[in-house]
């Protein structure tokens, strides 16, 4: 009888360079020491690798094994973090590369004993974890650490924060709070007589009292948020419906255009555009209509721009739930006698349901954790976003700063809860991969024509507010003397094209990971099953979802000490910027994943072929285009970012947006103009070239290989 053949760990090598890694390379940022002369933590971390290592090479049952040597690199590891935090190491290349060979083998042996289908999937899944918890979860755990009891109460009795009783006003603000309050739960209680449903709408109707009656910066956000977020999710149906029932074909690409355009450029460019047009000097208020006035600043500038800049948005999220809307299902109702307003309450608006309240949850998100534009039109009020930065950057109040963005992050989730309740358990499945008879029902006459008429307006209003910002940047002093110069463009090669050039290399450094990152998360989480798997999705996606000035506080409190002193430096505005767009990649490829067929993998796998092999020869290619779509957004999200980076630029590494910005504040049209346009134009040819080229590499489509 032969002895059975020995065959060691899969884990064996990467414990090998692990120790390869601990024994030659500085084990602390800047060089020195070494990791046997860095104390007692380090000589531990050592030993458990060596012991690991020769774990892993021990003959035996390989299951028993494999657990063995996965428990031994998991002691590893946490002994290594356990040094980094104890010991107060800086983060070296020998820490670090230590770190992430112990999660490729924890990996390796935990697909040795079964809990992955391959270690090469294993590997990654742990990496992607380690990545998405340092760089998403991390930040938020750091920003809750930072508040105490005390200075919750201290920021909410403050009168920045909220004051519902005005001593200078007749009326009872708190009375007519509760009194909407208690209307909300009388409305609920009679459509829906449960207890939950009396709270939801008391809830529902307070927030609404606070919104109308009272002061500070939770009451202006509030009030902004339920005017934005409604409007925007209207308009945004109206004209996805145009787009896809109107009888004028040459209304779908005018739409898409004018949809792109705010995609493209800083969220707060509107704001500046709206006070060329319609500020004091405004060349409609003061230089058309001879006013002189500051309407502007306040709630209605600010409902006016975030209405201009989430519409597309809500556009966007709606024309798929249109487009996906079963015709069939109309012309059944029709059939039967039902008339156009039965079958729209009938059929088409439980059918948009879910479209709605993801357009309508992206606005209120949006307006909340809107920056740019409330610290340009905000006025006199007080608003949550730009209460953060100006409690860290004014007040010099990190954690005054941190419980402002702690409420942000509350109210975040409380919308998404409502999402939820409105939704509830119910089935919106229309698309069963039967073919489905039908055309879609035209608009009725005067529903189309209110529409044209609408995407007619507010396309002139958004052309004229973009051709006012290009204007602006070639005469003397906007709403003073119109005189032609390029002043501005001088200044702005002098000044602002180095950061921009800056910018640009930024924004390129990250949207490559970026689009990477997002295909791999695609495919692990929609393709592969392990356990965690739903729990790594939310929190791949959970930094779409945060306010960006939230983030921003997490990764300064995060990253400004040991083990992690980044803060300032152009890699951690990389990182932001990677992990924060991100989920952008992620819907990628999973748009891309879901015109791939499994059975492609399945018979590569069932012919002999690794799983890197079946990646990298069969499923990357493919998604080739959907990588190219992330490519392109996750460099226009990280050109025009502000919210978040803010926090994190310094001297050396000053980002477009920011010094943009700071030039709208300062009064600085002309450069301000000057540096928008370049922006616009430059994100517009970007955009142009990739969107293209993914056509072009699309062979599901049938488009030519390269």
């Amino acid at each position: 009888m032969s002895a059975p053949v020995y065959i060691p760990s899969v884990a064996r090598n990467p414990l090998l360079l692990a120790l390869l890694v601990w024994a030659a390379l500085p084990w602390q940022g800047g060089g020195w020491p070494l990791a046997v002369q860095a104390g007692p933590w380090a000589w531990a971390v050592g030993v458990f690798l060596a012991l690991a290592l020769v774990a892993s090479s021990l003959p035996g049952p390989r299951r028993p094994r494999a657990l063995g040597v996965a428990f031994l690199a998991l002691l590893t590891f946490l002994t290594l973090v356990g040094g980094l935090y104890l010991a107060s190491w800086t983060l070296g290349l020998g820490s670090a590369g230590v770190g992430l060979l112990l999660m490729v083998a924890l990996g390796y042996a935990l697909a040795e004993a079964r809990y992955f289908r391959d270690s090469l999937l294993g590997a990654l899944v742990l990496l992607s974890a380690l990545l998405i918890f340092l760089f998403i979860v991390y930040p938020l755990l750091g920003l809750v650490r930072t508040v105490t009891l005390e200075r919750v109460l201290a920021v909410l009795g403050d009168t920045r924060f909220l004051m519902l009783e005005n001593p200078y006003t007749p009326r009872s603000e708190l009375a007519w709070t509760l009194g909407l309050a208690g209307l909300g739960a009388l409305l609920a209680g009679w459509l829906d007589r449960r207890l939950r449903g009396l709270g939801l709408g008391f809830l529902l109707g307070g927030a609404l009292g606070v919104a109308l009656f009272g002061r500070g910066a939770l009451a202006s956000s509030l009030l902004v948020a339920a005017v934005v977020a409604p409007l925007s999710t209207l308009l945004g149906l109206l004209f996805a419906l145009l787009q896809q029932r109107t009888r004028l074909r040459w209304l779908g690409p005018l739409l898409n255009g004018l949809a792109l355009l705010p995609l493209i450029t800083p969220p707060f460019v509107l704001a500046f555009a709206l006070i060329l047009m319609f500020g004091r000097n405004g060349f409609i208020t003061a230089g058309v209509l001879g006013l002189d006035q500051n309407f502007l600043f306040g709630p209605v500038g600010l409902v006016a721009a975030q209405v201009l800049a989430f519409t597309p948005v809500a556009y966007l999220v709606l024309r798929g739930s249109v487009q996906n809307l079963s015709a069939a299902l109309e012309e059944a109702a029709g059939t039967l006698g039902a008339g156009p307003g039965r079958v729209f309450r009938s059929v088409t608006w439980p059918l948009l349901r879910p479209g709605l309240a993801n357009a309508l949850l992206l606005s209120v998100i949006e307006s909340l954790s809107d920056f740019g534009n409330p610290l340009i039109l905000g006025g006199d009020r007080n608003y949550l976003a730009t209460e953060v930065f100006i409690a860290f950057t004014g007040r010099y109040d990190p954690v005054e700063a941190a419980v402002y963005g702690l409420v942000l992050l509350l109210l975040v989730l409380l919308v998404f809860w409502l999402q939820y309740r409105w939704l509830g358990q119910t089935s919106f499945v229309t698309t069963t991969g039967k073919p489905g008879g039908g055309r879609p029902q035209p608009l009725p006459g005067w529903l189309e024509g209110l529409s044209t008429a609408l995407l007619l307006l507010w396309g002139a209003l958004v052309l004229g507010l973009y051709g006012s910002v290009m204007v602006g940047s070639l005469v003397q002093l906007w709403g003073f003397n119109y005189t032609p110069t390029l002043k501005h463009y001088q200044d702005f090669l002098t000044v602002g094209l180095p950061v921009f050039l800056n910018t640009f290399k930024i924004a390129l450094l990250a949207a490559v990971p970026t689009a990477l990152l997002g295909l791999l998360l695609a495919y692990l989480v929609f393709r592969q099953a392990f356990v965690g798997r739903r729990a790594l999705e939310f929190a791949a996606l959970l930094s779409f979802a945060l306010p960006g000035t939230v983030m921003g506080v997490g990764y300064v409190l995060a990253f400004n000490t040991e083990p992690w002193v980044l803060t300032g430096t152009t890699a951690l505005i990389v990182l932001a910027l990677i992990f924060r767009e991100v989920p952008v990649g992620i819907r990628a490829g999973v748009a891309g994943l879901a015109q791939i067929d499994p059975a492609l993998e399945e018979a590569s796998a069932s012919l002999g072929a690794s799983t890197p092999r079946t990646l990298g020869r069969i499923v990357f290619p493919l998604l080739l285009p959907a990588f190219i779509g992330g490519l392109a957004f996750a460099f226009v999200r990280g050109m025009t970012a502000v919210s978040q980076v803010i926090f994190l630029v310094g001297p050396g590494n000053l980002l477009a947006t920011v010094l943009l910005l700071g030039w709208v504040e300062q009064g600085q049209m002309g450069r301000a103009a000057a540096m928008s346009t370049v922006m616009i134009l430059s994100l517009l040819l970007v955009v142009l070239l990739l969107f293209p080229l993914s056509r072009r590499f699309d062979v599901r489509m049938g488009g030519p290989m390269p």
